[in-house]
């Protein structure tokens, strides 16, 4: 994976197969796990202008918490009044832009000249915010589910997936230990391989929001940013 760059058409990054499609997935499974903890109906479209329905049920899943968190923590009666008012159009933004973050990694711009370099990815200026919003909703459900609360925690992860070495599990070296595919990440607690495995997706997660957002707000200080 490379990082982002601002080119004509967009923003601009390099990632690999197995890159693209793993954080399909996620994007695609998180999308899923909003929509079933939101209470989202499946014939509710997800997009601009999607009516109030319902009455919002409030998520059990951690994860989900806090992608869709109270709106008041010592008042719990207007907390229940916004969820109810805002939820709903709330939760399906986020589905909505998972949703096309996936179909944006899934689809790029194939580079046949050189296998090794993976494929384009292209962010247009108008899709960036959604694009970067996405991958901090993955991010957040990600954490939760690797246990990290604090910046101290994320920054230990990250150390531990740069340097291939795991505090808790560092005995471990059997690369038959790798997650099948994408089971084990919506369980938490995740320790040993999983752990190893899931911290690497958070922190290639993390590099490229950093990098799309780096080059957004180069853009908007040079003038060139899009609406």
């Amino acid at each position: 994976m490379t990082p982002f760059r601002s080119a004509p058409a967009g923003y601009v990054a390099r990632w690999e197969d197995v890159e693209r499609e793993v954080l399909g997935r996620v994007a695609r499974d998180v999308a899923e796990l909003v929509r079933a903890e939101s209470g989202l109906e499946p014939g509710i479209e997800v997009g601009d202008g999607v009516a109030f329905t319902g009455v919002a049920r409030v998520p059990q899943d951690p994860a989900v918490q806090r992608l869709l968190p109270d709106a008041h923590d010592e008042d719990a009666d207007v907390a229940t009044e916004f969820r109810h008012l805002t939820q709903t159009d709330l939760a399906a933004g986020k589905v909505a832009r998972l949703l096309a973050f996936a179909d944006a990694i899934e689809s790029p711009d194939e580079l046949p000249d050189d296998p090794r370099a993976g494929a384009e990815v292209v962010v247009p200026r108008e899709s960036a915010q959604e694009f970067a919003g996405a991958l901090t909703d993955v991010r957040l459900v990600l954490a939760e589910r690797l246990g990290l609360v604090d910046d101290a925690d994320v920054e230990t992860l990250h150390d531990d997936v740069l340097s291939g070495v795991d505090e808790e599990d560092e005995d471990t070296d059997d690369a038959d230990d790798t997650p099948d595919e994408f089971a084990g990440w919506e369980r938490v607690g995740l320790s040993g391989p999983e752990r190893r495995y899931w911290g690497g997706v958070f922190v290639a997660a993390g590099f490229a929001q950093e990098s799309l957002v780096d080059e957004m707000l180069a853009d908007l200080r040079a003038g060139r940013a899009d609406g």
